[in-house]
């Protein structure tokens, strides 16, 4: 029975992993969210009964050790896949430019050290605290949820100047599941930074977005249609993780290490 964790699966992306692997009722499957009182109730009203919630939060070290200690106990020991999907990303940042933080100098700190902690270091907390459990797999696959907007051909092709210190945390990540997957390639673990594409997370339909919602989607398209013109817009979650499984399914040691796109490509939208 292939054993899933999700960290960071309380909405959106992360939650509809829970939701598609669950509809195989041979897949035990982990989702760790910091308050789990919510999430519990979704998945109980879903009727996804092979997903079990823990709580754990990336930027708590002992949090994650301790759902990994409580996954071992439900998955036998091992983990096949870990996916890490939690992140933090400030909104209120999406149209802040480098020069917009002249005179804001203490809150541009602030918000790269957020970044960084939740994005960055938080991965490796959970990464390390679960990767004991990884090594007694036979699968042995770590991928975590980076973003095109970390990425620096795409950034100077789209003209995407904004979102600052969230672009800045995703290239850091990119860069430490490199390292990772130098570090544990002659043990058999593959690791994957994957783009999931521009995905609709804040609501649950088309139908749903507020003004300010659309504005904000509306802003980042007509960026991303410098790269490719027929784009037409955001996923929903669904969407994604269909092509991302297809991606985490074709990972293997040959390409461990690899930033790739839910197409399996430098192709991000």
């Amino acid at each position: 029975m292939p054993s899933y964790v999700i960290i960071g699966a309380s909405r959106g992306i992360g939650y509809q992993f829970l939701k598609t692997l669950s509809r195989d009722p041979s897949n035990i499957i982990i989702g760790t969210a910091r308050n789990v009182g919510p999430i519990q109730a979704k998945v109980t009203a879903d009727k996804l009964t092979n997903v079990h919630i823990i709580e754990a939060d990336l930027d708590s070290p002992s949090s994650l050790h301790a759902a990994a200690g409580q996954t071992s106990k439900i998955t036998g020991g091992a983990a096949d896949y870990l996916i890490v999907n939690g992140a933090y990303l400030n909104d209120h940042l999406a149209a802040f430019k480098p020069y917009d933080f002249l005179g804001k100098e203490e809150y541009f700190m602030e918000q790269l050290d957020r970044s960084m902690h939740t994005n960055v270091a938080g991965v490796l907390f959970a990464i390390n605290a679960f990767l004991p459990l990884v090594k007694k797999s036979i699968v042995k696959k770590v991928i975590v949820i980076s973003s095109a907007m970390g990425d620096i051909d795409t950034i100077l092709e789209a003209g995407v100047d904004v979102s600052v210190p969230y672009s800045m945390s995703k290239a850091a990540v990119n860069i430490l599941v490199a390292k990772y997957a130098v570090s544990f390639k002659n043990e058999g673990i593959s690791f994957l930074s994957l783009c999931p594409g521009m995905v609709l997370t804040q609501v649950e339909s088309y139908e749903a977005m507020t003004p300010e919602l659309i504005a904000q989607y509306d802003f980042l398209k007509q960026l991303f249609r410098n790269i490719a013109p027929d784009f037409k817009g955001p996923m929903l979650p669904e969407e994604s993780v269909e092509k991302q499984l297809k991606v985490i399914n074709n990972l293997s040691i040959e390409n461990t290490g690899a930033y790739l796109s839910h197409k399996g490509t430098k192709e991000w939208v």
